[in-house]
Formats: C-alpha cells, sequence, structure tokens
C-alpha cells in the first residue's frame, strides 16, 4: 500500500492542526501543563475568554480525549489525560519556536529549562 496515497485521504497532521488550531485550546493546554486546574483559574488568567467559550473549549478538550473532569464535593477540576499529556513535545516545541526572537534574549535558556521541565522533556 502507497503510504502517499493513503495521506492524501487522511492525513494525521492535518488531523491534529484540526485539534490544535481551535481557537484557546493550546492556550489552555498550556496553562494546564503549568498547573492550573479550574475553571477559575482559567478566566482569572485569560481574562479575555468569555465564560461560555471557555466551557465550550472545556468540553471540546474533554471530548477529544485529551482532557478529564473530575467532579469531587469542593470543587471540579481539569486535567490532561495521558493523551493530552502527549502533547508535551509538540507545546515544547512550539515554545521554543516563539523564544526565538530578540524579545527573549535576556532570558531564553532560563524559559527553555522550564518548558523542559513543565512538558518533561
Amino acid at each position: 500500500m502507497d503510504v502517499k496515497e493513503i495521506l492524501k485521504d487522511q492525513c494525521p497532521i492535518r488531523d491534529t492542526v484540526e485539534v490544535i488550531n481551535r481557537k484557546w485550546t493550546v492556550i489552555l493546554l498550556w496553562d494546564m501543563f503549568n498547573g492550573y486546574e479550574h475553571f477559575n483559574e482559567f478566566k482569572d488568567i485569560n481574562s479575555e475568554l468569555s465564560s461560555n467559550v471557555l466551557s465550550d473549549t472545556l468540553k471540546f478538550l474533554i471530548d477529544e480525549g485529551l482532557v478529564n473532569k473530575i467532579i469531587n464535593e469542593s470543587n471540579t477540576k481539569y486535567v490532561l489525560t495521558n493523551k493530552g499529556q502527549s502533547l508535551n513535545r509538540i507545546m515544547y516545541e512550539l515554545g521554543v519556536y516563539g523564544i526565538q526572537s530578540d524579545d527573549y534574549d535576556c532570558c531564553r535558556e532560563e524559559i527553555k529549562k522550564y518548558f523542559k521541565e513543565i512538558f518533561e522533556i
């Protein structure tokens, strides 16, 4: 079977981009990798994010199998699944690409070290 022919109709890169290209998806994944878990935390650190869009995006991430919603007596939290955690290399590379600009000359290596830590690279 010709792989190129298979990838013409079904492309795993296109499939991945369709997931992470959705507005707020990468930002919320970044927040979760940084240890944020609660709805109000996501709202507080992303003030321009409406509650409706946040709810919709979290539901999307759950439906995609990237996030679990855990409800207990006192609160609800959102945590990355193994599938969500597997995006660590993509998130790391996005970050490394982003710190190439002159804005990060002062602290590029420190940020890269932080990325390695939180993304477990």
